[in-house]
C-alpha cells in the first residue's frame, strides 16, 4: 500500500520513509502488469499516426500526449507510414500494447470501417480522428469542417477573379482515391464557378514535399496552355512542393499564381511568402479525442457511435491574391 500510495494506507509516517528509503536503496520499482491485471487497466492509451514525417500529425501527437498525461494516462505511438495496409497492421498490433484504448488517426476511415468492427470485439475503445465518410463509423469520430473550409477558399478564389484552378491530392500508399478532392470539384460546382469539370485539374502526389512538387511540375507541363491561376493543396505540405515548384518555373507567387494549403502547420507563417491555409485546430481535436476515449473506457459514452465536428478557418496570408490579367 505504501508502495502504491494508496490513499487508506495504514502506515506511519516513520514506517513509509523507511520503505520508501528501502525501495530506492534496492532500485525497487512496482510490477506495473501485475497492478493493471489486479485493477483491471493500465492507464495505457494507444495511438495510431498516419506520417510523423508530416509536422501536422507531429503536433497532433504531441497534444494528444499532453492530453492524455493531464489524465494520468501514458501513450503508446505506432506509425502506419501513409499505408491504409500499414494501418490494418497497427489496428490489430496495437492490441497487444496493454492499452486500455486506441487513438486512430486514419487517412481514410471509411476504407477500415470493417476493420474497426473487427477490433472493437476485444472490448477495447476506439476513437477515430480523421475524416468524416459517406457512411457513419462504428466507432466515435471527431472530425473538422475542412469541406467548409475549401468552401470558403474557393469563394475566396472566385471573389478574386480566379476561373482556372487546379488540385493537389495526396495519396496513401494502397489508396485509389480519396474524398477531398470529389469534394472539391462538388464544392465548385455548387457555388457555379463556371469551371468545375472544364477548367479545374487535378494532379496526385505522394505524402513528401518532393512528390508535391514533381505533381505540380507535372500539372503545369499537362496544362500549358491553359495554366491554372490558382492552386490548392490537398494539405499543407502539398501546397508547399506547388510553392516551391512554381518557383522553379519562373512564376511569381501570388501575382502569376495564388496558392492555398490545408492544416495550417507553424511552417506555413515563416516562409516567404506565407502561405494562405485552411487551419485545423489541432488542440481541440487532441482534447476531444483523449475525452471520447477515456469517457468509453470507463463506461460513460453514448450507446451509439458519436461525431464531434470542429470548424476550420481561412487564414489569409501572402501566397494568395488577385487571378493574373489577361
Amino acid at each position: 500500500m505504501i508502495l502504491n500510495d494508496r490513499p487508506n494506507c495504514w502506515a506511519s509516517e516513520t514506517t513509509r520513509k523507511r520503505v520508501l528509503a528501502a525501495a530506492q536503496r534496492l532500485a525497487y520499482r512496482p510490477n506495473r502488469i501485475a497492478l493493471a491485471v489486479k485493477r483491471g487497466r493500465f492507464d495505457t492509451l494507444g495511438l495510431i499516426v498516419p506520417d510523423l514525417n508530416n509536422p501536422f500529425f507531429t503536433s497532433l501527437a504531441d497534444q494528444i500526449e499532453q492530453a492524455a498525461e493531464a489524465r494520468g494516462c501514458d501513450l503508446v505511438v505506432e506509425h502506419s507510414r501513409v499505408d491504409l495496409k500499414r494501418e490494418v497492421h497497427c489496428l490489430e498490433s496495437i492490441l497487444d500494447r496493454q492499452v486500455d484504448g486506441i487513438i486512430a488517426c486514419l487517412m481514410d476511415p471509411p476504407f477500415q470501417s470493417d476493420v474497426l468492427k473487427k477490433q472493437l470485439k476485444f472490448g477495447v475503445p476506439i476513437v477515430v480522428a480523421g475524416p468524416e465518410g459517406r457512411q457513419p463509423l462504428p466507432v466515435d469520430l471527431v472530425t473538422v469542417d475542412v469541406d467548409g473550409g475549401l468552401r470558403r477558399a474557393l469563394s475566396y478564389l472566385k471573389r478574386k477573379g480566379h476561373t482556372r484552378i487546379a488540385f493537389i491530392r495526396a495519396l496513401a500508399e494502397n489508396q485509389g482515391d480519396n474524398l477531398r478532392q470529389e469534394t472539391f470539384f462538388r464544392i465548385a460546382a455548387e457555388l457555379d464557378l463556371g469551371f468545375a469539370g472544364v477548367d479545374v485539374s487535378a494532379e496526385s502526389s505522394d505524402h513528401s514535399l518532393a512528390g508535391a512538387r514533381a505533381a505540380f511540375q507535372r500539372l503545369i507541363t499537362k496544362c500549358r496552355n491553359k495554366r491554372p491561376t490558382a492552386v490548392v493543396g490537398l494539405n499543407d505540405l502539398c501546397a508547399l512542393g506547388a510553392l516551391r515548384g512554381a518557383q522553379e518555373a519562373g512564376l511569381h507567387v501570388p501575382r502569376d499564381l495564388s496558392i492555398i494549403g490545408v492544416d495550417n502547420i507553424s511552417l506555413c507563417e515563416y516562409i516567404t511568402p506565407s502561405l494562405t491555409t485552411i487551419s485545423q485546430p489541432v488542440r481541440e481535436i487532441a482534447l476531444h479525442a483523449v475525452k471520447m476515449l477515456c469517457q468509453r473506457i470507463n463506461g460513460q459514452g453514448a450507446s451509439e457511435p458519436t461525431v464531434k465536428k470542429l470548424p476550420s478557418k481561412l487564414i489569409l496570408r501572402e501566397s494568395s491574391g488577385s487571378a493574373p490579367q489577361g
